[in-house]
């Protein structure tokens, strides 16, 4: 299973690569459309993980491996071609494979619940991704630096329902009672606050792993 995880892993590396690279070419999509769809994408990974592998050693790989190419792609330049060429923001890139290692190495050393682990992933993936395009494309009201309200309050609900989602997977004790309805809202509340405030890229370590730390506190105790 693990040997089929590794390589489900490569397989969804080079469809992510060759997607972005794709609407790369694309006129009427956007560096930040790319940048945020190979974003998604990456994330997706997780579910992956939690399917295939049960070793450390072998859970290992795939963020490290989605650290080396992606790092290579943003210093050697491969990234612009992507259309992705703000070279401060697509350390972002390299940033959420660190994210994930961490979550992996975490996760899997009982330090932290694997559920916990995978909402901060999870949240960063899709939450932060649905939350730039949405406020890109919707957004009017600004709250904060280029961050609009559409953005932050996508980025709100996707992580309440990625809570939700994990909750239910993980039969979390309490599920839909009071205090697990505070502590879902905390959750998402701060994850968006991470969002919102993080500048440059650097979100890409402060939402998974602070979102994940908060599900572990709220969560981990209900």
């Amino acid at each position: 299973m693990n040997i089929l995880g590794l390589l489900l892993s490569f397989i969804l590396v080079i469809l992510v690569v060759g997607l972005g690279f794709f609407l790369s070419r694309q006129e009427d999509v956007s560096s930040e459309t790319v940048r945020k769809i190979i974003h998604i994408g990456v994330s997706n990974w997780w579910f992956i993980l939690i399917a295939f592998f049960d070793a450390l050693s072998f859970a290992l790989i795939g963020p490290i491996l989605f650290v080396i190419t992606n790092g290579v792609a943003v210093l050697s330049g491969f990234a612009d071609r992507l259309g992705v060429s703000d070279r401060g923001r697509n350390f972002g890139l390299i940033y959420f494979p660190i994210s994930l290692f961490i979550a992996v190495l975490l996760g899997y050393s009982h330090t932290i619940e694997l559920f916990a682990c995978g909402i901060g992933i999870i949240t960063m993936g899709y939450g932060d991704g649905l939350a730039a395009l949405i406020g890109k494309r919707w957004g009017k009201r600004i709250l904060f630096g280029h961050k609009t309200v559409a953005g932050t309050v996508t980025m709100f609900l996707v992580t309440l329902l990625v809570v939700c989602g994990f909750s239910y997977g993980y039969a979390i004790p309490m599920l839909w009672s009071p205090l697990w309805w505070i502590s879902a809202v905390g959750i998402a509340l701060g994850a968006s606050l991470f969002e919102a405030y993080t500048p440059k890229g650097l979100d890409n370590l402060s939402v998974p792993i602070g979102t994940m730390l908060l599900a572990h506190v709220l969560l981990g105790s209900v």
